[in-house]
């Protein structure tokens, strides 16, 4: 087992959630996938009859409020998710024509999230990704 997955069971229990099969398979997938990934293609790769998929997107919006997963978004609004990295937040830039992803350890979300309180907003998140056109597609 990954030190992502187990760092992810760990949360699980910090905050009183039942460590599944289902939960754990969902982790694994996660951990061992090379981009962010939606719901459907995380519930591709589990092994048969381990969960539905209604059970995976449950997991996921689960993993996402205690901060297991980090959610993102494709330019086609499909939300994608990845395991997180010891809670780090980061961002991701996409090619448009492979789906080539790289990590971004760079955020401006303080500034952002300090505009939003100014205008009265609370409660505050952001999900911020770029695409663009990667060299090998150029």
């Amino acid at each position: 087992m990954s030190e992502l997955v187990e760092n992810g069971i760990t949360l699980l229990r910090e905050k009183g959630l039942r460590v599944t099969e289902q939960r754990k398979a969902i982790l694994e997938v996660l951990a061992s996938a090379d981009s962010p990934m939606s719901a459907e293609e995380a519930f591709a790769q589990l092994p048969s009859e381990s969960c539905d998929l209604v059970t995976a997107y449950r997991c996921l919006e689960q993993f996402e409020k205690i901060n297991v997963v980090q959610r993102g978004v494709r330019e086609n609004g499909t939300k994608v998710y990845c395991i997180g990295h010891g809670h780090d937040h980061h961002h991701h830039l996409t090619c448009r024509n492979c789906g080539r992803t790289e990590r971004i350890d760079l955020c401006m979300g303080e500034e952002l999230e300090e505009t939003a309180k100014s205008f009265g907003f609370v409660e505050i998140a952001h999900v911020m990704e770029v695409f663009g056109t990667c060299p090998s597609c150029v």
